[in-house]
Formats: structure tokens, sequence, C-alpha cells
């Protein structure tokens, strides 16, 4: 009782403090949601989207925008699958690859000490020095994506390679290469959009790039420092975007006016304002190598040739001491076969006698059935002694239950002596001795038997212990 006094009390206790403090804490708890109101407000609004602002660009960004956009998706489905070539491409990699960019010139497949392992075509249009794409770029990962551009007589190329490594060793690499001028169909207006790269002039549109303010300028600087911007001279202003690839920036510009003279499309109106020539470079070193560990470099993938119809061989003409050891070879082998048909026929005769013998072998006699005699039949008794028992001085048995009391019994081959006691008295228990009927030999003849007389009975009708 004490304990649960106690118990209440601290109970009430522990409810009035929350009430207490439920009533003190109150205007903390008001102050605290208006606080967050304010927060919400003015310092961190949730954040929305405002379907009515549509973001109007100015007439050149939008120029430019809608200029660049097909190469610019063209470059990048590009670069997705150069991504995923970080392995000895397959021919029918090729093939799809090819089919998916028709735009593409070439590929190649280029050792790491320069050697070309194939390329598909066979044979290039351009002549091309692979090694500067040997050399790892320090601002990259060592499996990025590497590119360049090279000045030809036919008009500047571009080329994208994917290192392949083997573990940390640098096996080799995967070039593809293109012209720009056949990737610039896919512009919407591709005449008033120009293509240049630090080292050479991709694609001028229609101007005479020589008066643009795009000529003369130090792409190299201007990329490490922006990546958008204007250049102006005193007939106009272009304003440019640039977009890399791989390592290489590729500076795509349109002008803000119609101001500026045409030019004859041609790319080689960009030579005088981009070096030509560049220092040929050596393979790059590489460390010192396993004797056989350049075998595990696989071969660059070729179309395989067609195989060449052969004629078939004859056989040779084997010589007697052959077709002797032939012919001994064919008798070895009859014999081995001869042996096992007899086998055969033995083991199907020895089936067929153990059959046979199953066949005459008489069955087991059946078990004897024992059988259960029918209570409820009634059965014709003898004489029976006080309390049911059978009379031991009866001389009939009982009768089976089939059998009729009308039917006369056959004539015996025997005939029934009176038993006697010692003395020559009767037996009281009847006749119980059987004698032959047929005399023996050397006696003389006897009388014919005589006939069975009934034996006596005592009044009641019980058979007398004394006989006939």
């Amino acid at each position: 009782m004490i304990c649960r006094k106690y118990t209440c009390l601290a109970l009430a206790g522990l409810l009035s403090l929350s009430l207490v403090g439920c009533s003190s804490y109150q205007p903390t708890k008001d102050v605290w949601k208006g606080t967050k109101d304010l927060w919400y407000t003015y310092a961190s609004p949730p954040a929305s989207v405002d379907y009515s602002e549509k973001g109007d660009l100015p007439v050149a960004a939008l120029k430019l925008s809608q200029s660049m956009r097909g190469i610019d998706i063209e470059l990048e489905k590009f670069l997705r699958v150069m991504l995923n070539a970080d392995r000895p491409p397959t021919n029918e990699w090729i093939n799809n690859f090819l089919l998916n960019f028709p735009w593409v010139n070439g590929l190649a497949g280029v050792k790491y000490d320069g050697t070309i392992l194939g390329q598909a075509p066979e044979t290039a249009l351009k002549e091309l020095d692979y090694i500067p794409l040997l050399y790892e770029d320090k601002k990259q990962k060592r499996t990025a994506l590497r590119a360049d551009v090279q000045n030809t007589p036919l008009g500047p190329e571009v080329m994208l390679a994917a290192p392949l490594y083997e573990s940390t060793d640098f096996l080799g690499i995967v070039v593809a290469h293109f012209d720009m001028r056949s990737l610039a169909s896919f512009s919407e207006s591709p005449e008033r959009l120009v293509i240049l790269s630090p080292q050479a002039l991709l694609w001028p549109g229609e101007y005479d790039f020589a008066k643009t303010p795009l000529a003369g300028q130090d792409w190299e600087k201007i990329c490490r420092e922006s990546s958008q911007g204007k250049c102006e001279n005193s007939i106009g202003k272009f304003i440019y975007q640039v977009r890399y690839l791989g390592n290489v920036p590729l500076v795509f510009a349109v002008a803000e006016s119609d101001n500026f003279p045409k030019g004859n499309g041609q790319v080689e109106q960009g030579k005088p304002f981009f070096p030509e020539k560049r220092e040929k470079l050596p393979p790059p070193p590489q460390p010192e190598r396993k004797k056989d560990a350049d075998k595990g470099i696989p071969v660059f993938a070729k179309p395989e040739p067609e195989p060449e119809a052969v004629a078939p061989e004859t056989p040779p003409t084997p010589t007697p001491e052959e077709q002797e050891m032939e012919r001994a070879k064919i008798k070895r082998q009859m014999a081995k076969e001869e042996a096992r048909k007899r086998q055969r026929a033995i083991q199907q005769m020895r089936a067929r006698e153990r059959e046979l013998q199953r066949l005459l072998t008489p069955p087991p006699p059946p078990k004897p059935v024992k059988v259960t005699p029918d209570l409820n039949v009634p059965t014709e008794q003898g004489p029976t002694l006080p309390g049911g028992r059978p009379s031991p001085f009866s001389q009939s048995a009982p009768k089976p239950s089939g059998e009729s009391s009308a039917t006369p019994s056959p004539t015996p081959s025997k005939t029934t002596a009176p038993s006697e006691l010692p003395g020559g008295r009767p037996s009281p228990f009847g006749n119980n001795v059987e004698t032959k009927s047929q005399p023996k030999a050397g006696s003389a003849p006897q009388s014919p038997p005589k006939t069975e007389e009934k034996p006596a009975t005592l009044p009641g009708g019980r058979p007398s212990p004394f006989g006939s």
C-alpha cells in the first residue's frame, strides 16, 4: 500500500511538471514558428518553376545555338561510343561503327611504339601522324580520350583516340578520324557558322575568314581563359562558344551582323593564320617490358579474306607392307566382331532355356484351406446324457449336414463281431472289433454272416449296457 501511494504521488508530480513546461515554453514555440516563416520567405525560399518564363536569348546567341545544335548532337554520340572502345575492336564492331557514323573517314589501331596494327579502310585517303596521340595529357586521366587536329594537303583532319591498357601496361590506341566539312551538313544553317581549333580552320562558312575578327587570334590562350565570348573588328562582331572534343577545344562562332564579306568556302583560307607543320615526335618512352609481353597485345581486326577453293588431294598409294598391315587390322576387327556375335547368341540361348524351364516346372500345391464349420446348420445327433453331452453308448455318429438320413448305407465288406470280456461275457460297450468276411485259408467254410441285430433297449428307449 505504501509503495502504491508513493508511485501515485510521483506520477502526479511528473504530470504537474509537464503542464508547467507546456505553459512556460509556448511563447518560445510561437517565436520559432515566426522565425521559420521569415527564413523560408527571405533567407532560403523553396525552389519553384516559373513556366511562364521563356528565357529570351539575344539574337546572336540564338543563331549560334541553332547553328551548332545538330553538330553537337552527333559529336556527343560519337564521344559516348569512343568512351566504350577500351578494348581491341572486332570486325563486327568496326562495321557497326562506320554504319552509325558515315561521316567518319576511318579507324586505325596503333601499337604503343607507333606501329599501325591495322586500319579500316585499308587505304587511308590522308596521311596522318598518330604518334602525338600516344602521349598522355598530364591534365587528364590516363584513360581519358585524346584528340588532335592535323593539317594535310586534302584539308584538316580531326582525330579522337581511346587508349588501351592491360592492367598498368599501355598497349596502344584505337583512333577514329573525320573531316569537319562532312559533319557541317548536320547544322541547320552551316553557311553562317564558323568552326576552328587552335591548330586549324575547320569550317569557314560563307565568310572571307581573313576579314573576320576570328583570324589572327591566339586561340590557345583564349580557350584556356574562357569558354565563350566575343571578338570584334572594324567591320563587326562575332560571338563564340568553346566545346571540347577529348582534350582539344573546338570553337563555334557566328556573326552578329551580315556586314562581313563573303568568301569561297575553302578551308585553305586559314593556312596563313595557323601553323602548317609541327615538329615530328618520336614514340613515347615505355618502361622495360618482358621478353614475351608483346604476345598479349591483340591484333587490330581486319576483314577476313575469303578462303580459296582447294582441290582435294589424291591419297598416296600404300606400299605392300602397309597393305599387309591394313589387311591384318581388318582381320582382327572381324575376329572381334565374330566373338561378340557368338557371345550374344550364347546369352540369348541361355535366356530361352531359363524361360522353358520356368514353363515346365509344375506350380506348387495350394496351401490347405481351413474350413470353419457352420454352427447355425442343425446336425443329427444321437442320444445325449443329462447336460447335453453325447452318450458313450451311442452306436451312431452324427452325420454331416449335407447327407439325408434316408440314404441307404453301402453294403459293408466287413462284419463287426460283438466284443467280449475275459470269460466270454459280452462287452457292455457294444461292438468295436471288426472281423473280415473272408474265411482264413485252411479253415472250414463258415456259415453266411448273420443279420445284424438291433441292440436291446431299456424302457424309455435307452440302449441296454448288456448288449442285444
